[in-house]
């Protein structure tokens, strides 16, 4: 009797075990799930195009805090934060048309926003090199500041080899050795050594006293050296 009570469930095991390795139903199963790949991938690149349309359209954050009135004063303040160094008005028009697209900056209403910024006791901006005639001021956010280098860093500042020769980055160089006290391990960097740094790895070519300034300053000061 028990024989006669097992059989269906051992029917429908063997079925099952058949079904398992049928590979008919397998590929059958292989072919559903290719399918329901294709569907998700296509999805996938409606809901992509979809965004992109809504973004390319959409005004960003800073966009809405424009329409609400921010003012060509409080972009400049918040430009300059990010920049810290080498702060010019050049680069800071510049960066406003990237940030702010919906404000026109003149070259001179901003060039007077960083004057003002430089005023007073407790001033956001230090005037790091005074302007010179057709050159451009420029500012810091920070006055001096000392840095510990790591004996890498001093043996790729101190390489008396690298100041042979005459020109600006020579003397760049030995300014900064200059400043450097070996007892502590510490260099002092005033606002302008900082400026000089950027204009020279900036605005000079590619060199390997480049790579030298990154090696030295970059674990400190990476905005120095960002693009």
């Amino acid at each position: 009797m028990k024989q006669y009570v097992a059989l269906p469930w051992l029917l429908w095991f063997i079925r099952g075990v058949e079904r398992l390795f049928d590979s008919a139903a397998i590929r059958a199963q292989i072919a559903n799930l290719a399918a329901d790949r294709d569907r998700i991938d296509q999805a996938i690149k409606a809901l992509e195009t979809a965004l992109q349309s809504i973004e390319s359209t959409t005004p960003r954050q800073d966009d809405w805090r424009l329409a609400s009135g921010i003012s060509l004063n409080d972009a400049v303040k918040k430009v300059c934060a990010r920049m810290a160094d080498a702060i010019t008005r050049q680069r800071v028009v510049a960066s406003i048309e990237s940030v702010y697209p919906l404000i026109k900056p003149k070259s001179s209403s901003v060039a007077a926003a960083l004057v003002n910024l430089s005023k007073g006791e407790n001033a956001m901006l230090k005037i790091a090199i005074p302007g010179r005639g057709s050159a451009p001021a420029v500012y810091s956010t920070d006055g001096d500041m000392t840095l510990h280098l790591s004996g890498d860093e001093i043996k790729a500042l101190m390489d008396p080899t690298i100041t042979k020769g005459s020109g600006g980055w020579q003397s760049l160089w030995l300014a900064l050795q200059s400043n450097f006290d070996k007892a502590a391990g510490n260099i002092n960097l005033t606002p302008e050594l900082r400026a000089r740094i950027h204009q020279y790895y900036h605005n000079y070519g590619t060199g390997g006293w480049q790579n030298r300034a990154k090696q030295v300053f970059r674990r400190e000061l990476p905005h120095l050296f960002a693009a």
